[in-house]
């Protein structure tokens, strides 16, 4: 088995020849929000995954494999709902329909006039009973991190936590008692 545990977001460095020549690891969105997991190729090699808890791949991301060989990520075609205000609504019933499924946790792709969600049929006919125009699709899903996410993905990103206040200069920036930062 050929162990995974390094990512590249977005092949981020990497020469546009060296990202031609990488494999293709194509996955729906809940195989990608693993960070670690026993894969195939889709070619019979064996692959294993072991990447820092709370990575969730993204479309275009790189994968080096600990033999450096590279694997670039694809998010493959799943179930979705495509979402629409039906003719009794307006964009702002879209609007609060997306605010309402952030605080639901459920993950989505906003465009200007639709939303793309899991193809779930609980979810259809809650949003079915809330008159919003629904359309079945295949296609594939790489939405954004959710709110509560954000945190995870900004430590990951910078290779440190954020548990603590930063003075980048803003005016006003007061540090509480026993500050330490040394700044």
């Amino acid at each position: 088995m050929l162990i995974i545990n390094k990512l590249l977001p977005q092949g981020a460095g990497l020469a546009p020849v060296l990202l031609k020549r990488a494999g293709v690891l194509s996955l729906p969105f809940a195989a990608r929000q693993h960070h670690e997991a026993n894969l195939s190729d889709g070619q019979g090699a064996e692959l294993g995954l072991r990447l820092p808890v709370g990575t969730t791949l993204r479309d275009g991301d790189v994968l080096v494999a600990e033999d450096g060989s590279l694997l670039r990520v694809e998010a493959a075609p799943e179930a979705l709902l495509e979402v629409r205000a039906s003719a009794k609504q307006s964009l702002a019933d879209l609007f609060r329909l997306t605010h309402q499924l952030g605080e639901m946790h459920v993950h989505m792709e906003a465009a200007d006039d639709h939303l793309r969600l899991p193809g779930d049929p609980e979810l259809a006919q809650w949003l079915e009973r809330q008159d919003f125009a629904l359309a079945p699709l295949e296609a594939p899903f790489d939405p954004l991190p959710l709110l509560s996410q954000l945190p995870e993905v900004i430590a990951h990103q910078h290779g440190h936590s954020h548990d603590h206040d930063h003075d980048h200069g803003h005016a006003g920036h007061v540090h509480g008692p026993g500050c330490n930062h040394g700044h």
